[in-house]
């Protein structure tokens, strides 16, 4: 007795079915890969959020340029943190520093030098030396106003009248707020 060609026919037809669903389920599965890391990679690159911080010397093209001058525009027009004066800028800044806010602190900056001066602020919280640079800060100094009307620059003086710090602000044009340049 053999096996009948009509049996035959079942089992080969029942396995092509099996090849050809798993088939498809591998095409399925590589399909879905492929899109989600085509929609990873336009995220990246549209939808990560602007950092003013970056290093420009590193750009390479035009493009780059283009498109962190029309973010870093967006971000100084919604910039709102500092005084309509250098003198009242500052004040908010060492009012932040004596609650030991280092992060509000930092908003009183250029939006460039927020993160970092964010960091450097922590640190020396954490170092013990917030006093002493408040002590500095909120001592004798005078101010110069430059002739362009959009830089203002302290100087800070110890006990002996002698200098011990300067600091630089400068006029966010878009919000006709002072902000920190270096101090």
């Amino acid at each position: 007795m053999g096996i009948s060609p009509r049996l035959c026919r079942g089992v080969i037809d029942s396995s092509l079915i099996m090849v050809n669903s798993k088939k498809i389920w591998a095409v399925a599965v590589v399909a879905v890969v492929i899109i989600a890391v085509a929609l990873g990679v336009w995220w990246y690159k549209n939808e990560k959020p602007f950092d003013p911080s970056v290093d420009i010397k590193t750009f390479t093209t035009a493009g780059q340029f283009d498109d962190y001058y029309k973010n870093i525009s967006e971000v100084y027009k919604k910039d709102t943190d500092g005084g309509k004066t250098p003198e009242e800028t500052l004040q908010l800044f060492i009012d932040a520093l004596k609650k030991g806010d280092t992060d509000l602190a930092a908003k009183y900056y250029i939006p460039e030098k927020q993160k970092k001066e964010a960091e450097s602020l922590l640190q020396n919280k954490t170092k013990g030396f917030l006093e002493t640079y408040i002590k500095i800060v909120n001592g004798k100094k005078t101010g110069t106003s430059f002739a362009d009307n959009l830089t203002y620059e302290f100087d800070f003086f110890d006990e002996n009248n002698k200098q011990v710090h300067t600091g630089q602000f400068t006029l966010n044009n878009s919000t006709n707020i002072w902000k920190i340049e270096s101090l």
